[in-house]
């Protein structure tokens, strides 16, 4: 074969690739809308955590933003490392914004709607967070663990998390790499982490960014957020709040009376309180998983159903506890909520 032949056998070949990948793309898109219409609640799939020409993207911002939009995504941060040029890219579209990523020591460090470019000076991670919160209204940490495909933290840079404060968020799953399915062993441990740090009385919000460096990776893992307005105001307090859930596909609803995920409950000891959950997607699930303080307590096989609605009857103890809900999907994309905090009130 000739290299004209050769040029086009794989021409064709990468046509056909891209055909494929588009497909898959907008069977996600049909699959979320699917699985939104039988929930019945308002959330959004948001993806804080994405890369451009920017920054090391091979995808341009207006590119990544259409690749969101295709795969069914509601809103797109655009969070290159040492840039804010995507800024005045993405106010053209009322459901995209900006944020950064860079390395500051132990960990990199996310930042959404910064108001200038965040520039790490500090060796330790605390510093360097500390002084990111005093430009950005969320700051989180991105790939706690390491990352995709042979990046792992030293156990010394791991428990640096511990010095953060009582409350942060973490990415408990991130795409990095990845055009399939996210979940992986570096989240696997991830999620171990973040158990450890809410057993031992922090509380962590659990967030999933596609960490994309090219447009084809954007879908594969995002935050579900319940924002009273699909804008970068109202889903950046959501976050705050820790009203979100990390996800590959699945939709997750945590909640006790009006209280739901990130809240804190205080209740007097003794008194019986009802955990309700729910987890839906139209593919079907293959498992459900509610936890307490890092043991679950209750473990149900879905049989491809597409929505479990079910509650737990928990009566309040000394010592404080978390809840928090993970489910699997018969493709086994997976998906976390942040904790509810339940507190034992004195009186």
């Amino acid at each position: 074969m000739n290299v004209k032949k050769k040029a086009g056998h794989l021409q064709r070949r990468l046509e056909c690739l891209s055909g494929v990948l588009s497909n898959y793309k907008r069977d996600l898109a049909e699959r979320l809308s699917k699985t939104k219409e039988i929930f019945k609640k308002k959330v959004y799939a948001v993806d804080i955590h994405t890369h451009s020409t920017f920054s090391d993207g091979l995808g341009t911002v207006q590119e990544n933003y259409k690749a969101a939009m295709n795969c069914g995504l509601d809103f797109l941060f655009a969070t290159d490392h040492n840039s804010l040029g995507q800024k005045r890219m993405v106010k053209k579209w009322s459901n995209a914004s900006w944020g950064q990523e860079p390395g500051a020591g132990s960990h990199h460090i996310g930042l959404l709607h910064p108001r200038k470019l965040f520039t790490p000076k500090a060796k330790d991670i605390v510093t360097n967070f500390e002084n990111a919160k005093s430009i950005a209204p969320f700051v989180w940490i991105p790939h706690p663990v390491g990352y995709y495909d042979n990046t792992w933290y030293s156990d010394e840079w791991i428990e640096t998390l511990w010095t953060l404060g009582n409350s942060f968020a973490i990415e408990v799953i991130n795409g990095a790499g990845k055009i399939a399915t996210a979940y992986d062993v570096f989240d696997e441990k991830a999620v171990s982490v973040w158990d450890k740090l809410l057993c031992d009385g922090r509380r962590v919000t659990a967030l999933g960014g596609s960490d994309a460096h090219g447009s084809d990776e954007i879908g594969t893992v995002w935050t579900g957020v319940y924002a009273a307005k699909c804008e970068a105001k109202s889903i950046i307090k959501a976050l705050n709040n820790g009203h979100s859930f990390a996800s590959e596909a699945p939709l997750l609803w945590l909640s006790c009376g009006q209280h739901i995920m990130g809240d804190e409950i205080c209740r007097k000891r003794g008194t019986k309180i009802k955990i309700n959950f729910a987890c839906c997607d139209s593919l079907g699930l293959h498992s459900v998983r509610l936890i307490k303080n890092g043991e679950v307590i209750k473990n149900i096989k879905a049989k491809d159903v597409p929505m479990i609605l079910d509650s737990y009857q928990y009566t309040v103890e000394q010592k404080s506890s978390y809840f928090r809900l993970e489910c699997t999907a018969i493709d086994q994309r997976r998906a976390f909520s942040s904790p509810i905090y339940i507190k034992s009130s004195i009186s």
